[in-house]
C-alpha cells in the first residue's frame, strides 16, 4: 500500500498546509453554508476573514454535546450542522463561490452539475451517538464523505501493514457508529476480504468463532470486551487460531492488563505472534485513529495514535479555563472538522481528558511524522451521565474501574451495580460488585484483594461483592445479546418505584465450582457496615 503524502512531511509544512486549508474551509464553505455557524459566528459578531491562522480558531466559541443535541421539542437541531449550499446561499456568497458555481455548471450542464452537488453535500449515510439521558444525535455523511472516510480507514489499515490475502472478521456491533462503518469501508477501500459479522447479538458468538477458525481470519475487529470474550471461549474450546495475527480494537479504552490477559490467551490458541492494538474515536469526529503496528507489538510505551492533519484539527485545552495547552500537556480533546460535507463541528469539546497530549515529532517506532495523541485518554463521553458520580459520600469517577477490574489477573468478567440500600431513594448508597473469578482462585482471598484494592485506589469499598460463575455474569452483562455490554447499573434513580430491583440471584454450583476452588456451593460476601460518619455524609 502507498503513503500518503502526510507520511513524510516535516510538522512545520503540514501545520503552514492545515492552516491554508482551515482558513479557506472556513471562509468558503462553513460560514456561508453551515446555518448553525453562520448563526453562532454572527451572533458573536465574529467574521470568517478574522481567522488567518490556527491561533485564531480560538476566537471561535466551544461547541458542546448539549448545544448539537435534539430536543423534544425541536429534534432538527444536529442537522443545522449540515452544509447546505442552496441557491440563495450560494447568490449571498462572495464573488468567488458564486464564479465556481457557475463555470461547474457551465462545464457539466445542468444534470452534470446537480449530480456534483449531490455527491458533494447530499446526506447519503448516518450515525448516532449513544444516547442514554437524551435523544441520539445523527452524524450524517455525504458521498464526499464516504470517500474520506475510506481513505481513513486505508490508512489505518496501511499503519497496521495488512495485505490484500488477509482476511478480516468485523466482530464491532451492527449499528450506526463508527466502529463497525469504519472497518466496513475500510476493507472495501483496501480491496481486503472480510466477514462483518455483527457482532455476537447478530451472529451469535459461536460462529464467529467458527468464521475465525475455519475461513482462517487473520485480523479481528471488535470492542475489547467483546474480543476478550471470544479469545477465552476459543482457549476454552481449544481453538486453533495460528493464523490470526492483528486484533484491531475499539469502542472501549484497553487498559494494559487487559492487553496482557489478551496476549497471554492469544498463545494458548497458537497466535502468540498477534499484535493487539488500540484505537481511538468518537462518533463526531468521523473517524477512528490508531498505534501503528511496530507500536502496538511494543512492550514499552505506546507512541500514540495517528492524526490526520488534512483530516482534522485536534487542540488540547485545559478543561477549567478553555486556554490552549502546549505540544506534550495533559487536557481534554478539541475537535474542530477540515473538509467534510455533512455534519460540520467547529471546536468541539469531546469531554476526553489524554494524558501527553499532541506529540509532534516523528514516531519513534514507524518513523512517520504524523501528529500523535497521548494513548492515555479517560472516554468520559463513553458514559457520561456516569462519568463522576457520589457513592457513600464519596465523588468517585467510574472510569477509575477499568484498569482496576479489566486488568485484574484473577477477575475474568466484573459488573458495577448501584443501589439504594432497603430499596429507599433516601437511604444509603450501596455498590455491589459482580465478579467472575479466575479458575482455582479463593473467594475469600480475592474479596479481601479487591476491597483493598478498590479503598485504596478510589476511596471506595464494595457493599458487597457477588461472586458468579463465567456464563451467568457474561449473560448479565449482555455481551452476547446487546449491542453494548452492561458495564456500570444505576439503580439508584428507581428506588422506592417498585421498580423490583432483585437480589443477586444464587449461582448453580456446578458453574459455579468450575471457577472457586473451596468453599462448595453459593457465595456472596458480607455486607459491609458504612464507615463512621457516613450517614452524616448522605
Amino acid at each position: 500500500m502507498r503513503k500518503t503524502l502526510w507520511d513524510t512531511l516535516p510538522a512545520k509544512q503540514y501545520l503552514a498546509a492545515q492552516e491554508q486549508h482551515l482558513v479557506r474551509y472556513i471562509r468558503e464553505l462553513v460560514y456561508p453554508y453551515s446555518p448553525y455557524y453562520r448563526e453562532l459566528l454572527d451572533y458573536n459578531r465574529i467574521k470568517p476573514g478574522v481567522i488567518k491562522s490556527l491561533k485564531d480558531l480560538s476566537c471561535i466559541p466551544f461547541t458542546t454535546k448539549a448545544d448539537i443535541a435534539p430536543l423534544p421539542e425541536d429534534p432538527d437541531i444536529p442537522f443545522n450542522l449540515v452544509l447546505r449550499p442552496t441557491p440563495e446561499r450560494v447568490r449571498e456568497a462572495g464573488p468567488y463561490l458564486r464564479l465556481r458555481q457557475s463555470w461547474l455548471r457551465l462545464t457539466h450542464g445542468g444534470e452534470g452539475y446537480a449530480r456534483l452537488m449531490d455527491h458533494e453535500f447530499l446526506p447519503v449515510h448516518y450515525h448516532f451517538t449513544i444516547g442514554r439521558t437524551a435523544l441520539p444525535t445523527p452524524i450524517l455523511y455525504t458521498a464526499y464523505d464516504l470517500g474520506r472516510m475510506r481513505e481513513a480507514g486505508r490508512r489505518i489499515f496501511e499503519l497496521l501493514e495488512l495485505k490484500r490475502d488477509d482476511l478480516v472478521i468485523n466482530a464491532f456491533p451492527f449499528a450506526p457508529h463508527l466502529a463497525f462503518w469504519m472497518t466496513y469501508f475500510a476493507t472495501e477501500a483496501c480491496g481486503i476480504p472480510a466477514l462483518h459479522t455483527g457482532g455476537g447479538r447478530i451472529l451469535g458468538t459461536h460462529r464467529v468463532l467458527e468464521a475465525l477458525e475455519r475461513l482462517g481470519g487473520t485480523v479481528l475487529t471488535a470492542t475489547p470486551s467483546y474480543a476478550y470474550h471470544l479469545l477465552r471461549t476459543s482457549a476454552l474450546e481449544g481453538r486453533d487460531l495460528s493464523r490470526l495475527h492483528t486484533l484491531i480494537l475499539g469502542g472501549d479504552r484497553l487498559p494494559a492488563g487487559l492487553k496482557d490477559k489478551m496476549r497471554d490467551i492469544l498463545a494458548k490458541v497458537g497466535a502468540e505472534q498477534a499484535v493487539v492494538v488500540s484505537t481511538y474515536g468518537f462518533t463526531e469526529g468521523r473517524v477512528a485513529w490508531s498505534e501503528c503496528r511496530p507500536s502496538a507489538a511494543s512492550r514499552e510505551k505506546s507512541s500514540g495514535y495517528h492524526l490526520f492533519p488534512d483530516m482534522e484539527v485536534i487542540e488540547i485545552i485545559d478543561p477549567e479555563s478553555g486556554r490552549r495547552r502546549d505540544e506534550g500537556e495533559d487536557g481534554e480533546v478539541v475537535y474542530t472538522t477540515l473538509d467534510w460535507r455533512g455534519s460540520v463541528l467547529l471546536r468541539f469539546r469531546t469531554g476526553d481528558l489524554v494524558k501527553g497530549g499532541i506529540d509532534f515529532s516523528p514516531c519513534p517506532y514507524c518513523g512517520r511524522s504524523l501528529p500523535r495523541l497521548g494513548l492515555e485518554i479517560t472516554r468520559t463521553s463513553e458514559y457520561k451521565e456516569f462519568e463522576l458520580t457520589k457513592l457513600k459520600g464519596t465523588l468517585v469517577d467510574l472510569n477509575a474501574f477499568y484498569p482496576l477490574l479489566s486488568g485484574h489477573k484473577d477477575v475474568l468478567e466484573w459488573q458495577l451495580e448501584m443501589r439504594k440500600r432497603n430499596d429507599d431513594p433516601y437511604d444509603l448508597d450501596e455498590l455491589y460488585l459482580h465478579i467472575a473469578p479466575a479458575e482455582g482462585m479463593s473467594k475469600k482471598y480475592l474479596e479481601k484483594e479487591l476491597r483493598e484494592l478498590m479503598l485504596r485506589e478510589i476511596e471506595v469499598a464494595p457493599t458487597r461483592i457477588v461472586f458468579h460463575s463465567l456464563p451467568r455474569l457474561l449473560q448479565r452483562l449482555g455481551l452476547d445479546t446487546k449491542g453494548r455490554e452492561k458495564r456500570f447499573l444505576d439503580l439508584r434513580s428507581m428506588a422506592g418505584e417498585g421498580s423490583g430491583v432483585e437480589e443477586p440471584e444464587p449461582q448453580e454450583s456446578m458453574e459455579f465450582d468450575e471457577y472457586v476452588e473451596e468453599d462448595e456451593g453459593d457465595y456472596e460476601s458480607p455486607e459491609t457496615e458504612p464507615t463512621p460518619g457516613e450517614e452524616e455524609r448522605e
